[in-house]
């Protein structure tokens, strides 16, 4: 392989050691505000008893972090947009049934809370920290532009570009773009549903998240992709709250980091019904097997790594086979030179033959070739989940 110029601000000496960090979109602020215990009841005419303007200024998006959640029975609370033209909808004791959750996130520095009561006392809510958006992921403006790993020029496209490929639109339907809080921020990467011994498992890396804590601030993202190939409007998306976290990571390299670097969890809503899933494979992949790279690359609209280039001629493909790379486990990678960018980490790559996972992209630019990115195969984390995952053998 050739060594190219790499896109946008990354450069082959900032990428001597490989990347292995999702993309960070914000943080964590502290907030303070809650209803009075029990909040006032609702009339027929009075439907909204409570109401919570919550502003972070300058902030891109917002989400809101409740504590003490429990509302009577019928009652509900909304978080929307300043305009409404985005709104979440939550009731009894929130998505988790414990009175804890991060909403989802509203587009803009304000998010409007709002109760809508009933005849029956409810205890209330307890804001105590809201998360602050510092990069805009999107929600139907101009991506913004973040560190990439692509050679040459960027053979990335958007991932409707290839609707008509019948195995390719039935495997990008169930990659979803994830949003979820650790360590007092905030980051995206990529996940997919996964065939499994539980229903809507969903695949991604460890070092993106590792316990039931950072799960559960998960919202995933569905079908958030451009509606025409290189048009400018989004489809219809459908989000989903992280549910159980399942297992990560028992093989590492050094200290808790790098390994086989997965995570596996479920989500609520049986996302699979809408969106399928992708099956995993035993198999190794021989070098210059053909592939698939779906991603949310700067955690924005869906994207394939089909081709190497903008001139759509060399195709991507295996480069390596059973290599070590970082803080990988020991002849665990393959290596391939389809394009990247932070919030792909997650992604599933996907052998173009026969639409089955081989590997799960965690390394932008490995430290024997900044052009090169890199994945755990599949065959040593479907070794190391056992039966949480159902993989195929070819």
């Amino acid at each position: 392989m050739n060594i190219r110029r790499l896109g946008l601000i990354a450069a082959a000496a900032t990428l001597s050691i490989s990347a292995q960090t999702p993309l960070q979109v914000g943080d964590v602020r502290e907030y303070r505000s809650e209803t009075p215990h029990p909040y006032p009841l609702g009339r027929g005419d009075r439907p909204v008893v409570w109401s919570d303007r919550v502003v972070s200024p300058g902030a891109t998006f917002v989400r809101v972090h409740f504590l003490g959640f429990h509302l009577a029975p019928g009652d509900y609370v909304t978080v929307s947009s300043l305009d409404g033209s985005q709104f979440w909808t939550y009731a009894d004791r929130g998505p988790h049934g414990n009175g804890e959750f991060w909403s989802f996130a509203v587009d803009g520095d304000t998010a409007i809370v709002e109760i809508r009561g009933g005849p029956r006392n409810g205890h209330g809510y307890k804001i105590d920290s809201i998360g602050h958006g510092t990069v805009d992921i999107g929600f139907g403006r101009r991506p913004q532009p973040t560190q990439e790993v692509v050679c040459g020029t960027d053979g990335r496209e958007d991932i409707v570009c290839h609707a008509n490929e019948s195995m390719i639109d039935a495997a990008q339907k169930a990659v979803a773009r994830l949003l979820f809080v650790s360590g007092g921020l905030q980051y995206v990467c990529t996940g997919w549903l996964v065939a499994g011994s539980n229903a809507s498992t969903m695949l991604t890396n460890n070092h993106c998240m590792k316990n039931q804590t950072e799960w559960s601030s998960l919202q995933a993202k569905f079908n958030y992709q451009r509606t025409t190939c290189g048009g400018a409007s989004n489809d219809t998306t459908t989000d989903y709250a992280g549910g159980t976290f399942l297992k990560t990571n028992s093989v590492n390299r050094r200290g808790n980091r790098g390994g086989l670097d997965y995570t596996i969890g479920t989500l609520q809503g049986n996302p699979e019904s809408t969106w399928g899933e992708v099956v995993a494979t035993t198999l190794v992949a021989p070098v210059n097997t053909l592939i698939w790279f779906i991603q949310h690359p700067g955690g924005n609209q869906k994207k394939i790594g089909y081709w190497e280039h903008s001139n759509l001629t060399s195709r991507c493909k295996v480069d390596t086979s059973g290599a070590t790379y970082g803080q990988a486990a020991t002849g665990s990678q393959i290596g391939y030179g389809c394009d990247s960018e932070g919030g792909s980490s997650g992604s599933p790559i996907i052998n173009s033959s026969t639409g089955r996972a081989i590997g799960l992209h965690h390394y932008g630019g490995v430290s024997s070739n900044p052009c090169l990115n890199s994945a755990t195969m599949m065959s040593r984390v479907c070794s190391d989940a056992g039966s949480l995952l159902s993989c195929a053998s070819n």
